[in-house]
């Protein structure tokens, strides 16, 4: 994606004000407030629609901002370590970032992939590893109709440890987990990265409802040189589920007069009967459960280790599932029994050590954190 594939839509302060529901009249700090409560990482995008409009920012204020684009650019260089991978493929994040008007930053929370299999999963996770010392990493195993997936995360400290949130990579081996007994896992992305992105969005709201971030990106893309075809877009949520959330996204972005005009009518009036026919089969049949387990992270730091599948050690407290990164105690729950813990810590410490990858003899990419 170039350039020429980001969005010329007036992306302003005055649209923030309205999108937040802060009056105009009151001080951008104001502003800066409320989008601080917002979930989805609002600041950075306020505080550089600040600067382009030219407001009277203090070093406190320059110096997040100048954080927040070296985060994002610690992203950008990420994912280009990922594109190196089989089948990995990054969904919003900065994807969606490409599509934002000149001068303004979208936020980063973490960054998203989807691989083909295990293997290439902790792959990626090894790429994040090589340029980022953790301690923090999360596992969990799905069984989705006999078929096994896997959602790994790994977290490290962000540019100012006790102001800044955490940056992490969520790696998965399905596109869309859905809604367990609602809406069946989809292993697989769209081929076209644009509606990737957009479903990406949409399947958000199984886990939330939608945000101003959300609107402003599906504002950004929609009126981008690169926003799919309504009919084509149309046909990929129906596809995969997700025309009713999608049509709920565009029905709140369509709310506000000013953004309106943003998403076509062709697009809105196509997603209607995918949307019914999609609620009515969700009415009528349940997806079959997605059975879960979860790891509790039994080591730190995490290793930079050799393989690229898990092995599994049953003993007779439960499961310890080892990976290339950490090993982990396998549970369904999120309570766990201490003695449970301390037993599964016991029998860790009496299985033969992880091999480890050669040590690195060449200097460290540039961008690392340490």
């Amino acid at each position: 994606m170039t350039p020429d594939h980001r969005s010329d839509f007036p992306l302003t302060l005055d649209l923030l004000h309205e999108l937040l529901d802060v009056d105009p009249e009151l001080p951008v700090r104001r502003l800066l407030q409320a989008a601080r409560q917002v979930r989805g990482v609002l600041a950075p995008l306020v505080l550089s629609l600040a600067e382009r409009e030219g407001v009277a920012m203090g070093t406190g204020a320059r110096d997040e901002l100048a954080r927040m684009r070296k985060r994002a650019e610690t992203y950008r260089q990420l994912a280009e370590d990922t594109a190196r991978v089989p089948g990995a493929r990054v969904v919003k994040g900065p994807s969606l970032a490409r599509h934002y008007p000149e001068g303004t930053l979208r936020a980063l929370g973490d960054l998203d992939v989807v691989v083909p299999g295990e293997a290439a999963l902790w792959q990626v996770l090894a790429l994040a590893l090589d340029r980022h010392d953790s301690d923090e990493v999360e596992l969990t195993e799905l069984d989705a109709q006999g078929r096994p997936h896997l959602f790994a995360a790994v977290w490290w400290l962000g540019e100012d440890p006790l102001l800044d949130p955490d940056h992490g990579i969520e790696v998965t081996t399905f596109a869309f987990a859905g809604r367990p007994g609602l809406v069946p896992l989809r292993a697989s992305l769209p081929d076209d990265q644009v509606l990737a992105d957009v479903l990406s969005l949409a399947e958000e709201r199984f886990q939330r409802p939608f945000t101003a971030k959300d609107i402003i990106d599906l504002v950004c893309v929609l009126t981008s040189p690169a926003a799919p075809a309504p009919r084509t877009l149309t046909a990929a949520a129906g596809e995969f589920a997700l025309a009713p959330e999608l049509l709920e996204l565009c029905e709140r972005v369509r709310a506000y007069p000013r953004l309106a005009a943003t998403v076509p009518d062709e697009l809105v009036e196509g997603l209607r009967g995918p949307a019914d026919t999609e609620r009515s089969r969700r009415a009528g049949a349940q997806a079959a459960p997605v059975e879960q387990r979860y790891g509790m992270q039994l080591t730190a730091p995490l290793r930079r280790g050799e393989g690229t599948g898990r092995r599994e050690h049953r003993w007779n407290g439960g499961v310890i599932t080892r990976t290339p990164v950490a090993d982990f105690l396998m549970v369904t729950g999120e309570l766990v029994d201490p003695a449970l813990h301390a037993s599964a810590l016991r029998e860790l410490a009496g299985l033969a050590p992880w091999p480890l990858r050669p040590a690195r003899t060449t200097a460290p990419h540039p961008g690392r954190e340490v």
